[in-house]
């Protein structure tokens, strides 16, 4: 269970490492046959990384705040190569880091409290924890719309723009997802079928998809080439969601909101493994952090909350593409490992 409820159960670096320690104890305990990730009672599954402690560190030791990082990512790349099922059951506030627990589990189950986003721009960071992937599975341009801006969406829109893997997850009421994490406890082994049957019985079909009955609308936008070519093409539109997207490009850090539509949209990102884009996003955190627009978006955001961040550029007009294929670069990229001790330990690259 993740159990930081006054911190919206937040992931630390050492929340993240003791996580990993118990799941690599387990691999080969007989005893344990599959398991479940819970969030304790309250409005949120998680609400993320704890990037408000992250700041004082990355000013002192840049270092120790990529093994921040790397501590995440890892977590993220146990939990999705695990040899036994592993199903999140995640009920309310699912962001950021809490997106690549839930998303990167074999099994998923969210209740119609969800309310998910990637809101990194807002801080000067980009979606990470494997939303390359993830967020490429929604149709046309919704993925680049989702990162750009950090929009926020309900269970109905999981389900139908595919975030949510119909294959693996499922959709139940908050009112019975402690029964189904009781059936789901007491089954005797980890028989897939089971577990399975145990979450189809129990799910629910919302009916509001806001976000995919737009998907037309948003597409003509946000296909466009570039984050400019996007802010110029809002001008005039006088759709319902028109101004908040404008608000959202105006006030979002102009390098994190180029680093995130390159990354969701780009040809040669759209096949990665979760590996792969897990090893990437280690990459990009420990450079991007390198930038200035990380301590100052969570200090306007989370620390003064006085949500005036002084972005480096400014504009996003000031954003050329040298910025970001630097932040890119294939030479240089950092390895993310395996934990010493887990029987998939080899070095990955993206």
């Amino acid at each position: 269970m993740l159990n930081r409820p006054k911190a919206l159960n937040a992931l630390s670096g050492e929340m993240c490492r003791q996580i990993s320690e118990v799941l690599m104890g387990w691999t080969d305990d007989d005893q344990v046959h599959h398991v479940l990730i819970t969030g304790a009672p309250g409005k949120a599954f998680c609400a993320g990384g704890d990037v408000r402690a992250l700041v004082p560190v990355l000013k002192t030791n840049h270092d120790e705040a990529c093994r921040y990082f790397e501590s995440e990512y890892r977590l993220d790349l146990i939990i999705n190569t695990f040899p036994k099922p592993i199903i999140t059951l995640a009920d309310g506030l699912t962001m950021g880091g809490g997106s690549g627990v839930l998303l990167n589990a074999r099994y998923q189950v969210i209740t119609e409290r969800m309310d998910f986003a990637m809101p990194e721009t807002a801080i000067g960071l980009f979606p990470d924890v494997a939303a390359s992937i993830f967020l490429r599975r929604a149709p046309k341009s919704i993925g680049a719309f989702l990162g750009i801006t950090g929009w926020r969406i309900g269970a109905g829109d999981m389900i139908a723009l595919g975030i949510l893997d119909q294959a693996t997850g499922v959709v139940v009421s908050s009112q019975e997802i402690d029964a189904l994490t009781e059936t789901l406890t007491a089954l005797e082994d980890g028989d897939e079928e089971l577990i399975w049957a145990a979450m189809q019985n129990a799910q629910i079909t919302p009916e509001d998809h806001p976000i995919f009955d737009a998907q037309d609308w948003i597409d003509d936008h946000f296909s466009k080439p570039t984050i400019a070519a996007i802010r110029a093409s809002l001008d005039g539109d006088d759709h319902p969601m028109a101004d908040a997207c404008r608000k959202a490009i105006d006030t979002r850090s102009p390098l994190s909101m180029a680093v995130t539509h390159h990354l969701l949209t780009a040809p040669e990102f759209a096949a990665l493994t979760v590996p792969a884009a897990l090893a990437l996003d280690y990459t990009l955190a420990c450079r991007i952090t390198l930038k200035p627009d990380f301590i100052e978006g969570v200090r306007a955001v989370l620390i003064d909350k006085d949500n005036a961040p002084k972005w480096q550029p400014s504009s996003i007009a000031d954003v050329t593409p040298l910025m970001v294929e630097e932040l890119f670069a294939e030479e240089g990229r950092l390895e993310l490992h395996y934990p010493d001790g887990y029987n998939h330990s080899i070095a990955l690259k993206p």
